[in-house]
């Protein structure tokens, strides 16, 4: 009677079916997550009223951007205006689709089943995350045109800019692992890892590269210039409220959680912990689940801590540095595995380029006198800001209110 459960194709449909449902409510509760985050952070309470602990606080958001007026601005393309917020979903969700969650039911590599936790093994499985993550910004850029808003279309050529700028970088930092696992499979990558050592070992320089451009990427702060407030609205975000607004918020957060899942399956071993994985079943998507959340939370830490930076430092960031860098990390470990080194030596110049980088930034900041010094009780500013001292004024006194020494006093 479940014969049809069998089908490759039923087995993929309800699969992706149960991590979309997966995502969605992820999606819900992270935006609870970091509120609570954020105040805690900040000193503050956050959101626990609805709900025990404020658990209920998602479904009321839900409800009030479900019942917000959904207008479209006569100056607006209608058509585009409305499938853009769509699109940019439907890209979130389908990056996801080779991303391995968890090791085998059998609890080994060798025996697959249709059931396991995974939709798709595909042999290029890195190369479509990468050309899905790519495709987001179509979403962004055709809301901001279509909103026929000038901070709307401003939002969306910053994205774009940002997008062209750290997308290269990114892709470089990933050339290494592909070089030391030999494949573009992500269930083949979890392997070499498990044969190895976690590839953030091999690649520290190719990690940092990777979580930087990963940042800006997906637009967080404090690489969220296309819908900076005080210079543009809310960029591409202005013209949308309700529940097209919230498609957009959405698929951030998804694009979110598909950052953190690369960079654990990449670089910490996805699923994998030392073995302890193979002990109990399922115990590996735990093992999965605690990676991509601490990711999360260094994206929460990073908004709660660090200020938007501004523009024309932030394209000089990823054409300047990252690029260079990502070009320097694929040359040196080409260089090593061509000539069959081990890992440890990629690892150790990956350290030796960081330290030499900060050392160069940080020396470069006071140069510039974009950081503060403290030297001898004095504090070094930037040269663009000038001190100006102000003294109130003293009303002179006149003559005629100046006492009569001849006059004495009874």
């Amino acid at each position: 009677m479940l014969d049809f459960l069998n089908n490759e194709i039923v087995a993929a449909i309800i699969k992706s079916a149960i991590v979309i449902a997966i995502l969605l409510t992820v999606f819900a509760y992270m935006t609870l997550i970091e509120r609570r985050v954020l105040a805690k952070i900040q000193g503050r309470l956050g959101p626990n009223r609805v709900g025990p602990f404020g658990l209920l606080q998602p479904l009321a958001d839900g409800l009030k951007m479900a019942f917000k007026e959904q207008f479209v601005p006569g100056q607006a393309r209608k058509g585009i205006y409305m499938i853009a917020p769509i699109l940019s979903v439907i890209v979130a969700l389908s990056a996801f689709a080779v991303i391995p969650i968890g090791l085998n039911w059998s609890g080994k590599t060798s025996v697959t089943s249709i059931w396991d936790p995974l939709i798709a093994d595909v042999n290029i499985g890195l190369l479509w995350v990468l050309a899905m993550s790519s495709l987001a910004v179509y979403g962004i850029v055709l809301g901001g045109w279509a909103s026929g808003n000038r901070y709307s279309l401003l939002g969306a050529l910053r994205s774009a800019a940002q997008m062209v700028s750290y997308e290269t970088s990114l892709g470089l930092a990933l050339g290494g692992v592909l070089m030391w696992s030999q494949s573009m499979s992500m269930v083949h990558i979890i392997d070499a890892q498990r044969d190895m050592v976690w590839f953030i070992l091999a690649q520290p320089l190719g990690f940092l590269v990777y979580i930087i451009a990963g940042i800006a990427e997906v637009n967080r702060a404090p690489f969220d210039l296309p819908e900076a407030e005080q210079e543009l609205t809310a960029g591409y975000l202005t013209e949308y409220a309700g529940l097209r607004w919230s498609l957009y918020q959405m698929a951030e957060y998804i694009n979110m959680i598909t950052v953190s899942s690369i960079a654990a399956t990449l670089f910490f071993g996805g699923w994998s912990l030392f073995g302890l994985e193979t002990l109990v079943p399922g115990l590996s998507i735990l093992f999965y689940v605690v990676k991509v959340a601490i990711f999360l939370f260094i994206f929460m830490w990073l908004r709660a801590t660090l200020p938007r930076i501004r523009y024309d430092r932030l394209m000089g960031l990823g054409w300047k540095l990252l690029l260079p860098l990502a070009v320097l990390n694929a040359v040196m470990t080409g260089f090593v595995v061509a000539l069959d080194w081990p890992w440890w030596v990629s690892g150790l110049a990956g350290l030796v380029v960081i330290g030499i980088m900060f050392f160069v930034v940080r020396r470069q900041s006071f140069v510039e006198g974009t950081r503060f010094e403290e030297s001898k009780g004095s504090i070094r500013l930037p040269e663009s800001v000038r001190l100006v001292k102000y003294e109130p004024k003293v009303a002179p006194v006149s003559d005629t209110a100046k006492p009569d020494p001849s006059v004495v006093e009874a």
